[in-house]
């Protein structure tokens, strides 16, 4: 699409805003007084304003002239004009402005949300305007290099609470019922960070050594905020410590909202969350939410250093924001939690989540070019997001993160309430680790897609030693992908070497990489590799694993002789948990690729009987779950199950059902896990037991998604009814999530439509639909349901999320088909519905099921084969 961009002669200074929202009509009404600063004589102003009504214009310029302006709107570019008789003279004005709108159920702009207190409906307004829709609570210059200064009015209902950005300065009585509450000056700051919420709150706080924390919640609720006061406590103290910069803001508010569509929001000040990632009971939410909740609030408080005082020049440059918060909270919950052992975490959410989304053609650089809002949503993914991080760990461990941190500090001081890009940010680590930053790094951000490293053995004049050559190229997850691409790029990459030997590698001629000096003992090596192709001297013998700890954003294809070696240093207990997870994730991504067949990759996982450790089974889970949707309609299905009971039946017995005094954070995660596929591939023992357990007094919150799962998988319209009940009944978002995604794993058709049904009911929030809809998708039971319900039911969800980030995931869930006939499908309905704002999406949905049609039909028969003589 075309790019929509304000005019550049027209700069805000500072925004003067009184608002009075109604919680009775859904409306509001305003007054504002923008500062400008006009470069050049001009008659006509164009500022941003979308489902506004401006009643009212007139600019008081600085000689003290006024002139009155006449609107006229440009709906698609969500513009205001104001045009004025005569042209106003350069210099500084005031443009004064009266207008009202709508406190729409959307979830963004200045949105209202509902919630009960003792039986009785009640309504709050609360805002969301990342990424363009401050435009919709009042008319600005809603683009993040129009910096400027805020002031906030709210007019409020006596009883009721105002929160802004910053702390209140004056309470001040107005007409009728009603008080006008007055905030302080806000710093110079992006439209998308301002925030401002009304309604009946209550609330807890903690004093710091820089000011205070308060997390506010409705009525009835303050007591789950304990978890989540205590670590915005530590993470700012934590964040003040690495940054060396103070939050400018004496007081930071967290406020739980009823109705959100994304996980929180980062307004500056006044951070929002869902309820689900703000609040936790103790007796009812799991280590799984505990956890989530914990890098949530990391995640964001992150933000009030990048994205808030130093913000993208435009969304070009996203990932700044988000890239960095995503790694960054992990820095901050290793320091809170060490326990959690978070960073091998990493490794499996958002360096598995980054390569997936990156291994398709439909994929998109990190820093991606957008022009119209409707392509700004669509960038909020896991490349922005997951990519970004992953691409900062491995500079961090390229770079030490001595200098690392240092670098970081001086990009935050330079760019301190102003906007940057990519290479600011590259120029500051390279300014000061003396290192070619800018040179390493051009390919992980400007380019799409990441590399595959391939191994051969090389010939050698002497005969001695073991020569191997290291190749990259462009990694494609679809070999239909990689026959049609002409990609020529080549990446910088910090390779680590391990060699089983003990032995280190020698760079040979001209053509090798860069070797760097050993990082820890003489068993590892680091490379850079920025050439098409390298060549390393090994000794004879031993193992070889390249990518120590994953660090690297890049797939490694081992030849069948070395991947039999590194079988056995897992068998041995030689390789990290990162190093066995990065074997099994890349084995079957190049399986699906097709360049290697499915059934070695499932020998290789039957290899991991005896593993232990969390991020590894999850790293199987995840495999075998996509696999198992791929086969779900093959006649060799159940040999399929067969075999997954085998997988697990150690680490079954092993975890158990019940904690064991002093256990692992992440054997919590773990048994959850485990116990859900052991009995989802047909345990008999486990799927007993979790009937025998359901609706029992003091469920263990880590057991209830188990449990709700292996229920409906195996119940029908008795638990159906249960559950349903249930959700209505409770009042705990996490817990209604995991009845929610229940629902979908029923295997009875009327009851997976009843489930689609109740999806979009007045019981579920608009937030939750989507979840449902999507636990239907993923039932291979379900599957066609819930696409043809998506088709029936598509004006509505078009009406609810359109133009919002969570748009796209009414499509996602559709890259679970596995028929080249799906995909036309697809095609199809989407000629007939265009969905401008998922194009991408729908493009990767699409890509991702041709592929898996093409997976099916090369690997079927070997799988078969396989199962079969597993069995």
């Amino acid at each position: 699409m075309k790019s929509v961009r304000l005019p550049s002669h027209v700069m805000p200074e500072r925004y003067k805003i009184l608002l009075k929202p109604d919680l009775n009509e859904f409306t509001f009404t305003g007054e504002e007084t923008i500062s400008l600063v006009l470069e050049k004589p001009t008659k006509q102003i164009t500022l941003h304003a979308a489902e506004l009504e401006i009643e009212s214009a007139e600019f008081i310029h600085q000689n003290q002239e006024t002139r009155v302006g006449k609107t006229s709107y440009d709906k698609k570019a969500e513009t205001a004009i104001l045009t004025f008789p005569k042209k106003l003279a350069a210099g500084k004005g005031q443009l004064k402005l009266t207008f009202r709108g709508i406190l729409n159920d959307k979830m963004r702009g200045f949105y209202r949300s509902k919630y009960e207190v003792g039986g009785k409906v009640k309504h709050l307004a609360t805002t969301q305007f990342e990424s363009t829709d401050a435009r919709r609570a009042f008319p600005c210059f809603d683009e993040p290099n129009r910096k400027a200064i805020f002031e906030v009015s709210l007019i409020i209902p006596k009883g009721t609470k105002a929160i802004s950005n910053t702390i209140e300065t004056a309470v001040k009585e107005h007409e009728g019922d009603y008080q006008i509450i007055e905030f302080a000056p806000t710093p110079k700051m992006s439209t998308y960070l301002l925030a401002f919420i009304v309604g009946d709150f209550e609330y807890i706080e903690e004093k710091r050594k820089n000011g205070k924390v308060r997390v506010f919640t409705t009525p009835g609720k303050k007591a789950q905020a304990k978890f989540a006061l205590d670590v915005a406590v530590k993470c700012l103290n934590f964040y003040e410590d690495y940054f060396g910069i103070e939050l400018p803001f004496p007081v930071l508010d967290m406020i739980a909202i009823p109705d959100f569509a994304a996980g929180a929001m980062e307004n500056w000040g006044a951070v929002t969350y869902r309820e689900s990632t703000l609040l936790i009971d103790e007796e009812r939410s799991s280590t799984g939410n505990k956890q989530w909740v914990a890098l949530v609030i990391a995640h964001e408080l992150a933000h009030m250093w990048f994205g808030d005082l130093v913000t993208m020049k435009w969304w070009t440059h996203l990932w700044l924001n988000e890239g960095f918060a995503s790694f960054i909270e992990y820095l901050a919950i290793d320091h809170i939690f060490p326990q959690w052992d978070i960073w091998t975490q990493f490794v499996g959410t958002e360096l598995e989540e980054a390569l997936e989304l990156d291994a398709l053609k439909n994929t998109h650089p990190v820093e991606v070019e957008v022009g119209h809002p409707a392509e700004i949503a669509e960038i909020f993914d896991k490349v922005s997001y997951s990519k970004g991080a992953s691409v900062l760990r491995m500079l961090m461990s390229y770079l030490g993160e001595k200098d690392f941190r240092k670098g970081l500090q001086h990009y935050l001081k330079k760019y301190a309430y102003s906007n940057a890009q990519t290479l600011d940010l590259w120029n500051s680590l390279e300014q000061v680790s003396g290192k070619p930053v800018v040179k390493v790094m051009k390919s992980w951000t400007s380019k799409p897609g990441h590399p595959v490293v391939r191994l051969q053995r090389a010939h050698t004049e002497s005969g001695e030693g073991n020569r191997l050559q290291l190749t990259q190229s462009r990694f494609f997850s679809s070999s239909i992908s990689k026959k049609e691409s002409k990609d020529k790029t080549v990446w910088s990459i910090p390779v680590s070497v391990i060699l089983g030997s003990g032995a280190t590698p020698e760079s040979s001629s001209k053509d090798s990489g860069q070797v760097c000096s050993p990082q820890s003992g003489p068993r590892m090596t680091k490379i850079l590799m920025d050439k098409k192709s390298i060549s390393i001297d090994v000794p004879k013998d031993g193992w070889i694993k390249l990518n120590a700890g994953e660090t690297s954003v890049v797939r490694v294809s081992y030849p069948e002789e070395y991947l039999k070696g590194l079988e056995q240093a897992v068998k041995d207990g030689k390789l990290s948990a990162p190093d066995r997870l990065g074997l099994i994730r890349d084995i079957f991504d190049l399986a699906e690729a097709g360049e290697t067949q499915t059934h070695l990759a499932l020998e290789l996982t039957s290899k991991f009987t005896q593993e232990e450790d969390y991020v590894v089974w999850s790293e199987i889970t995840a495999n075998l779950a996509k696999l198992e949707s791929l086969i779900a309609y093959e006649p060799f299905y159940q040999d399929f199950r067969n075999y997954g009971q085998k997988i697990y039946n150690n680490i079954v017995k092993k975890v158990g059902w019940v904690k064991r005094p002093g256990e692992k954070h992440t054997d919590s995660l773990l048994r959850s896990m485990v116990l859900y596929r052991f009995g989802s591939f047909g345990d008999k023992e486990t799927i007993q037991k979790a009937q025998k357990l359901f609706g029992s007094k003091g469920l263990d919150p880590d057991l209830r998604g188990v449990v709700y799962n292996l229920i409906t998988e195996n119940g029908g319209l008795k638990e159906f009814n249960t559950l349903v009940r249930m959700y209505k009944g409770e009042d705990n978002q996490q817990e209604r999530d995991r009845i929610g995604r229940s629902l979908g794993v029923f295997k009875d058709r009327d009851l997976l439509e009843k489930a689609l049904d109740f999806a979009i009911s007045e019981h579920v929030r608009f937030q939750n639909s989507l979840q449902i809809i999507a636990s239907v998708w993923g039932n291979s039971h379900g599957r066609y349901l819930a696409w043809e319900f998506i088709k029936k039911h598509w004006q509505l969800l078009k009406d609810r999320y359109a133009g919002g980030h969570y748009f796209t995931r009414v499509f996602s869930p559709a890259g679970e088909f596995t028929k080249v006939s799906d995909a036309l499908d697809l095609e199809r309905f989407i000629k007939k519905n265009p969905a401008p704002e998922a194009k991408r999406t729908i493009a990767q949905v699409l890509e991702q099921v041709y592929s898996n049609a093409q997976w099916l039909a090369r690997d079927r028969k070997n799988m078969l084969h396989f199962f079969k003589t597993y069995a």
